[in-house]
């Protein structure tokens, strides 16, 4: 779904998850050659890229070599990718079939082929997450009577409604157990995103991060104890700003005051931070150099580099 900025602009949020866009991407280092095609894509990052002709394609890069590979390469909004937990399969949505502005699920082989629809509603899908144990797919799910949280199998079968309505839901996030889903959303009775999570069984809708300020972009490390997400820091609700921080899972569970771990401090819009596999980094968006690139950093928020440079391209939604 071509989904416009504006509601984070206006919370004073930058980096919002679906930017429309996309076309050829200059990865910092070199051009593409070996990506999705590797024996391995345990180090590959996943991600979309947006340009100004107003296209979104899926690509791949390598954080170690900067060698970044296309794998989709339509005229339409290709977004919101995603690893199978295998790493062989990449979800992703699409609106190449429909009018602009409306998108469904789509999943594909690692190396960009053998692509297969696997929604087809009325309704426009956004944000598709594997459950770690593959058998699942959460996802955001925008109707004229709201928007709400759905999961299906795999295949796309069963689905069902887990929460909602709400005035804008994205990015749902499994916890390890599977038994959760934290997604981003904003309430019906409310004008900034918080983080809710979603107990599956029972269906149960707890808030989980609620500060002042938007909240959004949940993502768990893989053992399961830090949620990372992104916030404004205290004293900075006014500034032009969103930060990452990192939420102790081990600890309490919801947080109402802004005083997690600040992982970055940038006066820029940093947002979307996915921790790697072995979970001792982490990818995320930041525009403080002018527009959206990938950056690296580490578990703790040290070492942060760049990862790409694109000045006409806008990097986002990066999956590790």
């Amino acid at each position: 779904m071509r989904l416009v900025s504006g509601w984070r602009l206006a919370l004073g949020a930058r980096a919002f998850g679906v930017i429309v866009c996309a076309a050829a991407v200059v990865a910092v280092f070199a051009s593409a050659c070996g990506g999705s095609g590797s024996p391995s894509n345990k180090n590959l990052v996943v991600y979309e890229a947006a340009a100004p002709d107003h296209t979104s394609n899926v690509w791949t890069i390598d954080p170690n070599t900067g060698a970044s590979k296309e794998l989709t390469f339509g005229t339409s909004f290709d977004g919101n990718p995603a690893w199978s937990p295998d790493r062989k399969q990449i979800i992703f949505t699409s609106d190449r079939d429909r009018e602009a502005g409306k998108s469904d699920v789509y999943i594909m082989d690692a190396n960009g082929k053998n692509v297969r629809r696997i929604t087809q509603t009325p309704a426009s899908e956004v944000s598709p997450k594997f459950s770690l144990d593959g058998k699942q797919i959460a996802y955001a799910e925008m109707t004229d009577n709201g928007a709400f949280l759905d999961v299906m199998d795999a295949s796309g079968a069963n689905t069902q409604r887990l929460a909602g309505p709400y005035k804008f839901v994205e990015f749902p996030a499994w916890r390890p157990d599977t038994q959760q889903i934290y997604f981003a959303a904003i309430a019906l009775d409310r004008d900034d995103i918080d983080i809710y999570s979603v107990d599956v069984s029972t269906k149960q809708v707890r808030p989980r991060i609620s500060t002042p300020a938007s909240d959004a972009c949940p993502h768990f490390t893989h053992d399961g104890k830090t949620l990372t997400y992104a916030s404004v820091a205290k004293g900075e609700e006014a500034a032009d700003n969103e930060d990452l921080f990192a939420h102790d899972l081990t600890s309490t569970d919801e947080r109402t005051d802004p005083d997690d771990k600040r992982l970055t401090a940038d006066p820029a819009v940093d947002d979307y931070a996915n921790p790697s596999p072995d979970d001792k980094s982490i990818v995320f968006i930041s525009h403080r150099d002018g527009n959206a690139e990938l950056y690296v950093m580490d578990r703790d928020g040290s070492n942060q580099r760049r990862l790409t440079n694109t000045p006409d391209i806008n990097e986002n939604v990066p999956d590790w």
